[in-house]
């Protein structure tokens, strides 16, 4: 049985093979009701230390509706793949952001690049949908099954399955990677 404890995460990545008003309309039909998601905009600085197999990621950000900005830390440990994996956040708003980045350098983590994109998210009862666009115009699909949804790790993928083919998403778009890794390699 799957251990669904605190910071578990269930998520996979596609790459969209619709534009941003295509995918709405989609989720507007599938909700029947007008949904308004809330738009986000974040610089994500990835950084790595030679003493963590991963990433940490410095997010910044700002929900354009209602102007609240936030600024977390984010480490993540695969479980299986980049679909399931722990992750914690730890929420640093009130540092400064050179504070941060000096924490993390004397911490021994090394600045690696930095990841702008622009997103729509959308909360459902049993998952989290998203999409967002990067800074080079490549756009993703994003499907976080919510953990209060799931008790084990097929009813979590079971969840993404089915929001999956709502969306008419296939294997072939599926992206494996993170981010992080999607970027080291082009890097």
């Amino acid at each position: 049985m799957f251990n669904t404890e605190i910071n578990t995460e269930i998520e996979y990545k596609f790459w969209a093979h619709l534009n941003r008003i295509q995918f709405h309309t989609i989720l507007e039909a599938i909700a029947e009701e007008n949904l308004s998601p809330k738009v986000l905009i974040s610089e994500d600085d990835y950084y790595t230390s030679e003493g963590h197999p991963g990433f940490l990621r410095h997010r910044q950000g700002i929900s354009l509706r209602s102007g609240n900005k936030y600024s977390e830390i984010t480490i993540k440990r695969k479980v299986a793949g980049n679909s399931i994996r722990k992750e914690v956040d730890i929420d640093v708003m009130g540092n400064d952001p050179e504070n941060v980045k000096d924490f993390l350098s004397i911490a021994n983590y090394q600045y690696q690049f930095t990841v702008w994109k622009k997103a729509w998210v959308y909360f459902f009862e049993d998952c989290d949908v998203s999409y967002y666009i990067l800074e080079d115009g490549r756009s993703v699909i994003e499907l976080e099954a919510k953990p209060e949804a799931y008790n084990t790790l097929m009813e979590g993928v079971a969840i993404i399955e089915k929001w999956a083919k709502y969306l008419k998403l296939t294997d072939e778009q599926r992206e494996s990677r993170s981010l992080f890794e999607i970027f080291s390699d082009e890097v």
